[in-house]
């Protein structure tokens, strides 16, 4: 029975604390609005960050996987040289695959890529089709080890074998490196903003709870006379800020999604786009993406309140 009721107790406290704290609010409004409206900027520019970092890197591998080395063989190569070549690239580490390309299937991918140029398909009958060589097609895992299949193909025991050596195409890589480059510029604005905002939104809460318990003070000080703990008076100011945080949090996912779908539904079509784009409506990541902006405006809120509690407030000294 006893139990029962100090479980009553504790939930009746918990219920007047939240009470009071939703209280505080709407007391001083005006504070209020500024508050979750700079932290609202913040996790904005939060959340904005990941969602184009993993657009970047996503978008990066996807471009990545066409750039691939093209080492082609000569016509005499003997097979026994062309297996230990194409054993010798597949077990390199940052090889992350290995096709071979016949002559037969090099023509066809030829007439496939041309199939509007008569001219060009009409050459090529005329001058047969092994003109084409066969070739090795080899994509890596990291653009900075492009050179290390050159280096494997021009070992003297292939050279023999060897007509020449193609590193994808000059115009995609340099495609990669400038969207690789634009990737390390947004991430480090990004994060210099949302640092600048964050701070900027635990100043204001700060100064919105020192005059909240500036403009409480005879409140707080009766409510420490009738005996009411510590906790209870810091309680609602907790609450207070907390409720920045969440109400904050949940419109900048909205905003961010918002901007999400109405973007994304233009390029989802584009292979570079498209799994990015799958990956941020799946219901685990928006669950994800709430919950996460949600703590982090909690976390800043909850930081920025105790602070000036710990200033300002001096129950210690009471």
């Amino acid at each position: 029975m006893k139990g029962d009721n100090d479980l009553r107790h504790q939930y009746n406290t918990l219920l007047r604390i939240f009470r009071y704290g939703v209280k505080n609010l709407f007391r001083n409004a005006w504070l209020s609005i500024a508050a979750m409206a700079v932290m609202f900027v913040a996790l904005a520019i939060i959340l904005s960050t990941v969602v184009l970092n993993v657009t970047a890197n996503n978008a990066i591998q996807e471009l990545s996987k066409n750039l691939k080395v093209s080492v082609y063989l000569k016509d005499d190569a003997p097979d026994e040289v062309r297996k230990q070549l194409e054993q010798a690239i597949v077990t390199n580490k940052y090889v992350a695959g290995t096709e071979y390309v016949s002559k037969d299937v090099a023509k066809e991918r030829f007439s496939a890529s041309f199939k509007n140029d008569d001219a060009l398909i009409e050459g090529l009958t005329l001058i047969g089709s092994d003109t084409l060589p066969a070739s090795f097609e080899v994509s890596v895992k990291d653009l900075e080890h492009l050179q290390d299949i050159k280096v494997i193909a021009e070992e003297d025991r292939f050279k023999g074998i060897i007509d020449s050596i193609t590193l994808g195409r000059t115009d995609a890589r340099r495609t990669i490196d400038r969207a690789a480059s634009a990737q390390k510029f947004i991430t480090m604005a990004s994060v210099v903003a949302a640092g600048i905002f964050t701070i900027i939104s635990i100043l204001i809460i700060f100064n919105t709870i020192r005059i909240s318990i500036f403009t409480r003070s005879e409140e707080i000080r009766s409510m420490k006379l009738i005996g009411a703990t510590p906790g209870f008076i810091r309680g609602p100011f907790l609450v207070e800020t907390s409720l920045y945080g969440v109400v904050a949090a949940i419109i900048a996912v909205c905003v961010v999604y918002s901007m999400i779908i109405s973007l994304g539904s233009k390029i989802a079509a584009q292979a570079e786009f498209s799994e990015t784009y799958n990956f941020f409506l799946e219901p685990k990541t928006i669950v994800a993406a709430f919950f996460c902006t949600i703590l982090t405006g909690i976390l800043v809120g909850i930081f920025s309140s105790a602070l000036a509690m710990e200033k300002y407030l001096r129950l210690k000294r009471w």
